[in-house]
């Protein structure tokens, strides 16, 4: 089963393919699936000014950041030419027209002929985060000769669980248990990202998260997803 899927990603920003399906990548890919992984945005410039976006510093930490991605996919068995980055800056996906980004995404459905697809919640309050789901929503509909079976929304830690009125309620869980410290491996090659606990984006949480989520679906570690559409699941 595994071996037959081919699973897009669509994530805003370089980290948020490992937080928020991590585990089912490395799964897929032990499986003998095929994954790729498309990012919309870079992950750094939103803690700068746009003044400062040229200099040096930001620039430097932009490639640190999209190299830091290549070794987190390559832990989890994703080739490098099956990555695709973006210049576009951090948590200004708002800025840039829909239409454009749900271009780009239907490009690379027709190229790849993905039979999932994982994406961001449209709970989470990062701006980026909803711009990305809104963005994929009329990319996937199902029209005739679609290649997708199911698309689905993940969670990612410290910015999903952000939205207490809207709470992240995953329908769909994948077991992770034989590649939960393959996800936190990945992760850790974001070094510049990760921080002691309690903070989200630590070792210590992103295991109690695939705990809990295992819980919730009787499996020692799982993630959770939340279903947007299935087709002859």
């Amino acid at each position: 089963m595994f071996a037959e899927e081919r699973v897009l990603v669509i994530a805003a920003h370089p980290d948020d393919e490992v937080l928020g399906c991590g585990g089912a990548i490395g799964r897929y890919r032990a499986h003998g699936g095929a994954v790729r992984v498309v990012f919309l945005a870079e992950g750094v410039t939103a803690r700068f000014t746009p003044e400062q976006f040229d200099a040096s510093e930001v620039i430097e930490k932009s490639s640190r950041r999209n190299a830091n991605a290549v070794k987190a996919m390559a832990v989890l068995g994703v080739e490098a030419d099956q990555m695709f980055f973006s210049e576009r800056p951090c948590c200004r996906l708002d800025q840039v027209p829909l239409l454009d980004l749900t271009k780009q995404i239907e490009s690379h459905i027709r190229d790849f002929l993905p039979t999932r697809l994982f994406t961001h919640s449209a709970d989470d309050p990062n701006v980026d985060h909803g711009v990305a789901h809104r963005a994929v929503l009329p990319a996937v509909r199902p029209l005739s000769g679609q290649s997708l079976r199911a698309v689905f929304s993940f969670e990612v830690l410290s910015s999903t669980e952000w939205n207490p009125l809207k709470p992240f309620a995953p329908t769909v869980f994948h077991d992770i248990t034989d590649h939960m410290d393959q996800k936190v491996a990945a992760m850790t090659a974001y070094d510049d990202e990760m921080h002691p606990a309690p903070h989200p984006r630590s070792p210590e949480v992103i295991r109690a998260l695939g705990r809990f989520r295992g819980a919730q679906a009787g499996l020692p570690y799982a993630e959770g997803f939340a279903l947007i559409r299935g087709i002859n699941l």
